[in-house]
């Protein structure tokens, strides 16, 4: 240590880096939580027959699978002209918060071997774990918008606004995963939980059906404004299509897309130290 100086802009090890410093290492680093996750997705599918073409059909089957079951059996098309897009609108921006969170919980556990052997900001793991699954959505937000355009839907200004909804999502789920991927280091089970929880969230989402049509008491209504998942896949229809999306809604979007990342970052900072060793 006498070859430095004294002033030298050392940490020791184990010593919790100030928030700033922090945040301007995660934002040098950025290019972990891009190219690691790209690479990823680039080398999902390889070993199949139909290869990169899967992140196109995958969409495509599970939007037929929703809609014989929903749709023609179980008629939740009710009061909803366009249920088609209704549905394809609801399911996909749903599976890309889910898929996140589920790749988030998991990200400590599955790194801890990269987390002993190089010091970094351990909280890049769960921000690729988002970033992948958005990267990976980019097939998806074709077929989201070819069934738009299909189904009859006319793009209009609204539609200039998706990008938008779609970094406020971005924010959230990154600060679900920051919280999630502590939790899943500390509870492994929760990766067999999360299925369920989100097969729950799923019916409370309006994923499926009309809200506003099957629950006409206006306290509950005003209550799934809660939901994050619920203003998300409500403002993204309003976009898309045109649907009404209440203030509640939009304010809703906000505010979880402001506060839950820091949040999130917050408490996954609190238990960085047990990470990894």
């Amino acid at each position: 240590m006498a070859d430095y100086p004294a002033d030298a802009d050392l940490i020791e090890l184990g010593t919790k880096t100030p928030l700033g410093p922090y945040l301007r290492e995660m934002w040098e680093r950025r290019e972990f939580a891009i190219v690691v996750p790209a690479n990823d997705i680039r080398a999902q599918n390889m070993d199949t027959a139909l290869g990169q073409l899967w992140h196109l059909l995958n969409p495509l089957m599970l939007i037929g699978v929703y809609y014989v079951i929903f749709g023609v059996i179980l008629k939740t098309n009710r009061g909803v002209d366009n249920f088609l897009g209704f549905l394809v609108v609801g399911i996909l921006i749903f599976q890309l918060t889910q898929r996140a969170v589920q790749e988030a919980a998991a990200s400590i556990r599955r790194n801890e071997s990269l987390i002993r052997s190089i010091q970094f900001p351990r909280s890049l793991l769960p921000v690729s774990a988002v970033t992948g699954q958005t990267i990976a959505f980019v097939p998806s937000l074709v077929v989201l918008l070819g069934f738009m355009l299909i189904t009859g839907e006319i793009p209009t200004w609204k539609w200039l606004t998706l990008p938008v909804i779609l970094l406020g999502q971005a924010l959230f789920g990154v600060g679900a995963a920051f919280i999630i991927a502590r939790i899943g280091f500390a509870v492994t089970d929760i990766q067999q939980i999360l299925p369920h929880l989100f097969r729950l969230l799923l019916y409370m989402s309006g994923v499926i059906f009309s809200v506003e049509v099957f629950i006409t008491n206006t306290t509950m209504q005003n209550l799934f404004a809660l939901n994050p998942m619920y203003d998300i896949i409500t403002v993204a229809r309003w976009s898309l299509m045109g649907l009404p999306a209440p203030t509640a809604c939009v304010v809703g979007l906000i505010v979880w897309a402001t506060l839950l990342p820091l949040t999130g970052l917050l408490y996954f900072r609190a238990g960085e130290h047990r990470y990894g060793a």
